[in-house]
């Protein structure tokens, strides 16, 4: 049976739903009827006992509306339910899941949040809501605010929207491009309702960790989208695949995944230079896992490699090729490139389909010697490499 996420499981005390103009004034009238109310202040005063509450007769009748006029703006702004009183009127009157989720059009959290509209309901446990929360984890800020999603690269940045739209419907967003990244901000909703159903703490950096529903997954699919996602995010595919995190519990948890998947991955390590632990998986198993992907994407588009497939597919390649172990014949490569223009070490890498070790070594030898040069990039993560003279390196 597919698993999903019904509206009661959403955390009643943060939600608000919007529902069915009929329904809505149906499911009011039908519960004073039911609970022998002759007014909305009786109904009010019953719900007050029950839920120590404070609402009057007046709120009732703006749920009921719908929308309550702002007499000191002008503006009438639409009046959501909470959700904890609506279960208890649909409790009241035995109405199923089925027809309450059929009847919500919109949701938030809070009275003011960013709104899902035109919601998916029930929400359908699928790998690709098992990644958002992974993307999260590594590039994204969730907690009591607006959360946000952080990304250099548009296509899978467009991905984590679509991934959102698939699994909750269509939402108000707000995107910024900021420093060449892109940022997207959404329903706080969203991420009320995945912390609740998985039993999520806190997606702080040194806080965070792989939920046990993630975890105890029998289908293999899902836990292959988590571990795409943090390829995607924290990921880096050079000679091998690494991934960082300096959050040990968060990593080992994906090691796990990875392993359960049936990729063999090295224990975990610290790395001192860029203070985080890291893992990496078997070079041996790169075109199982590529394999693997293209079939996870075929069926969820937005599971893919994304802008890192290219490098997973030169990594293949490049493991293919034998390479001569002849040192003169390894500078001679690399100088003849860098004649024609300065590069990184991975471009090289790439156009000489050498190993990304062996050209970091060869070019750190060339720069001791006083015959490369190197420059630090703007985002100042790597090196542009160039001969200080091309006639040098040839004798």
């Amino acid at each position: 049976m597919e698993e999903v996420i019904n509206i009661s499981d959403f955390p009643t005390d943060k939600i608000y739903i919007l529902l069915e103009e009929d329904y809505r004034k149906k499911l009011f009238h039908l519960s004073l009827a039911k609970l022998g109310c002759k007014s909305y202040y009786d109904l009010s005063i019953i719900i007050n006992k029950r839920y120590l509450t404070k609402m009057n007769g007046g709120d009732i009748s703006y749920w009921i509306d719908g929308q309550r006029l702002d007499k000191r703006t002008g503006i009438m702004h639409p009046k959501f339910i909470p959700l904890w009183l609506v279960m208890f009127l649909v409790k009241e009157n035995n109405i199923s899941l089925d027809i309450l989720h059929k009847k919500v059009i919109a949701y938030r959290s809070g009275g003011k949040g960013l709104i899902i509209n035109n919601p998916i309901l029930p929400i359908k446990i699928t790998p690709e809501l098992d990644s958002i929360i992974i993307h999260m984890f590594c590039d994204g800020c969730a907690g009591e605010f607006t959360p946000s999603y952080f990304q250099k690269n548009k296509e899978p940045f467009d991905n984590f929207i679509k991934k959102l739209e698939n699994c909750f419907g269509q939402f108000n967003k707000s995107i910024y491009e900021i420093k060449n990244a892109y940022q997207v901000k959404f329903p706080k909703a969203i991420m009320d309702i995945l912390s609740s159903y998985y039993n999520i703490k806190s997606y702080m950096s040194y806080e965070s960790c792989i939920p046990n529903k993630i975890l105890k997954r029998n289908d293999l699919e899902f836990k292959l989208a988590c571990i795409v996602a943090f390829i995607v995010d924290e990921g880096n595919i050079r000679d091998v695949i690494s991934l960082y995190s300096v959050n040990d519990k968060l990593l080992l948890g994906i090691r796990k995944l990875i392993m359960d998947c049936g990729y063999n991955c090295s224990k975990l390590q610290y790395n001192i230079k860029s203070k985080s632990y890291l893992v990496s998986l078997s070079t041996k198993d790169v075109e199982k896992l590529h394999k693997d992907v293209e079939k996870l994407s075929k069926n969820f588009p937005t599971c893919d490699l994304s802008f890192k497939n290219e490098r997973l597919e030169f990594l293949i390649n490049r493991r293919k090729i034998k390479n001569p172990r002849d040192k003169e014949i390894t500078i001679k490569v690399i100088s003849n490139l860098l004649n024609n223009h300065p590069l990184s070490a991975l471009d090289i890498s790439k156009k000489s389909n050498y190993a990304y070790c062996t050209i970091i070594h060869n070019l750190e030898k060339l720069y001791k010697q006083g015959k490369a040069m190197r420059i630090k990039t703007p985002n100042n993560k790597t090196f542009i490499w160039s001969l200080v003279n091309a006639e040098s390196t040839k004798r």
